[in-house]
């Protein structure tokens, strides 16, 4: 026991190194994800570098150089970009990392193949999403599954997703929900939110927190506020859609109610402006927004997708409607928004939902204790459990 002991202080002392790879670093949900990983990593035991294929300057990449960790870019320019696989080769053969752990799609399959020929020991991926990718994509992902260790997933729908639909076994797949963290601070007042976003300080304002693509369904969300009258919608987030969607909007008649804020680094600080908050995706995974907005006592407008119904349970801290049916948003968005009394029932629990199941603490455990079991099933370091 001494020996052990003494083992797991050795490697304690020195750290394991862990590679995390994804594919861009722009803001998105797995990237704050990670950030929110590696701020609360325990930097005693493990010692992380960050890479990405492309978008090493954006603004989750700053966050986590902030964090006093290297982020290395790649600069892959394309999908077949073979001088940039190359130099994530070199870069992780250098490093000879103990772990590389993925996250999405085009950093898992480089990940898992690169990882292996530079003989790391221990290879992760990642799945958060379902539905979203090709059949191609599932045969990739089907051929290459022997090359990882273990691969985690954000919800219990989609781990399901991965069984049966994509084929991957399930003794590989590990459940690590997405975590946030609560508000430690009171939060800014409701009028002086809205006084600062140039919001009405007298009418129902909805908020959607969501980058501006087809698959987020905010198209459904601006037709859903043309059958609400007196409603105002504030959007943060920005992406290939805005234009098309603003267009929609004046098309709608709607432009004057509809309230564009461009990408935010602060979404915390935007909640209390909303008095719910709405999310019209046609495809998800665990969306970060929803728990966010969920430890901030705000009640949830949702599709029921991915694995969003076990964040927003339907009818307790949010209502749960169909994906691309802008009648049912609008039905849930007004039963919520004329009943005060039910909206802040709905904002407490979900509130104390996401206190239970979704910190940014109880998924840095669950990273940890899934590297420490690892560890010890390759034999990199004795059984047992480690001294904290």
């Amino acid at each position: 026991m001494q020996v052990r002991a003494q083992l797991w202080y050795t490697i304690v002392i020195m750290s394991v190194a862990v590679f995390y790879l994804i594919t861009e670093l722009d803001t998105g949900g797995a990237q704050m994800a990670l950030w929110r990983l590696l701020a609360g990593l325990d930097r005693l035991r493990f010692s992380p570098t960050v890479a990405c294929l492309y978008n090493g300057d954006k603004a989750v990449a700053q966050a986590i150089r902030a964090l006093g960790i290297e982020v290395w870019d790649a600069r892959m320019c394309h999908k077949g970009d073979v001088a940039a696989l190359w130099r994530l080769y070199r870069r992780i053969y250098r490093l000879r990392p103990t772990i590389l752990h993925a996250s999405l799609f085009h950093a898992n399959l480089p990940g898992r193949i690169l990882g292996r020929l530079a003989c790391v020991p221990v290879v992760i991926c990642s799945e958060r999403t379902m539905a979203m990718e090709s059949q191609w994509r599932y045969r990739l992902n089907r051929w290459t599954i022997g090359l990882v260790d273990r691969v985690t997933v954000v919800s219990v729908l989609v781990r399901d997703f991965c069984i049966a639909h994509i084929g991957l076994p399930p003794r590989k797949l590990v459940l690590i929900p997405n975590g946030v963290e609560l508000p430690r601070a009171p939060l800014a007042s409701h009028q002086e939110v809205r006084t600062e976003l140039g919001l009405p300080l007298d009418a129902p304002v909805a908020g959607a927190v969501s980058r501006l693509d087809p698959v987020k369904g905010v198209r459904f969300l601006i037709q859903a506020l043309a059958r609400l009258d007196g409603v105002h919608l504030a959007i943060a987030g920005d992406g290939p859609e805005r234009a098309a969607l603003e267009g929609l909007a004046r098309g709608l008649g709607v432009a004057g109610r509809v309230h564009w804020l461009g990408q935010r680094g602060d979404v915390q600080r935007l909640l209390p402006a909303f008095d719910l908050f709405v999310q019209p995706s046609l495809h998800e995974g665990l969306p970060n927004t929803v728990l966010e907005a969920m430890a901030a006592g705000l009640p949830v407008v949702a599709t029921g997708v991915g694995g969003t119904p076990e964040a927003v349970v339907d009818g307790v801290t949010g209502l749960l409607v169909r994906p691309g049916d802008p009648e049912a948003l609008a039905r849930a968005m007004g039963l919520l928004l004329d009943d005060p009394a039910t909206c802040q029932a709905m904002g407490r629990a979900g509130r104390e939902r996401v206190a239970q199941n979704f910190t940014v603490e109880r998924m840095v455990a669950q990273t940890e204790t899934l590297y420490e079991q690892l560890l010890v099933e390759k034999g990199i370091v004795p059984g047992g459990k480690p001294p904290r």
